[in-house]
């Protein structure tokens, strides 16, 4: 069986750039998110992709450059999400916790707005992801929901 990922980007040319599964979890810790990834990686989660992401409203992972085997490596990047939540919602309470649909929607939307070139890489979470060379893989790619990988 293959869990299929929340979203996933992919080049024009259709190689997949990134996975990105979207775990709304309070707290959340580098060793968490290792935990949260390995299972993932046991329930047949495929990345076959040089990025994986792993994002909160709070907190997100990133990894890169690292086997699909190993399971057990740690994020190479953690930065706040909280900054991209109050970008994108426009609300003034700030202490709600978004439902599953609604986190994802505002991610698509990030990324999107990343894609396309249109997000400032001064601040974070944007300036980890361009370090990584995320930011420049994802140039003109697209996003799926939900993809068969």
């Amino acid at each position: 069986m293959t869990i299929r990922p929340d979203l996933l980007v992919r080049r024009q040319d259709g190689k997949p750039v990134a996975v990105i599964e979207i775990k709304n979890s309070l707290n959340l810790s580098p060793d968490v998110a290792t935990e949260m990834r390995r299972n993932l990686l046991h329930y047949g989660l495929q990345p076959n992709a040089p990025y994986f992401l792993l994002l909160s409203q709070d907190t997100g992972f990133l990894w890169n450059g690292v086997d699909e085997d190993s399971a057990e490596a740690q994020p190479k990047y953690e930065f706040p999400m909280d900054t991209i939540v109050a970008r994108y919602l426009r609300t003034p309470n700030s202490n709600m916790r978004l439902h599953g649909p609604q986190l994802e929607l505002l991610v698509l939307q990030w990324l999107l707005d990343l894609t396309n070139g249109s997000q400032q890489t001064a601040d974070e979470p944007e300036k980890s992801l361009a370090l990584s060379g995320l930011l420049d893989s994802i140039k003109g790619a697209n996003i799926e929901l939900e993809p068969r990988i």
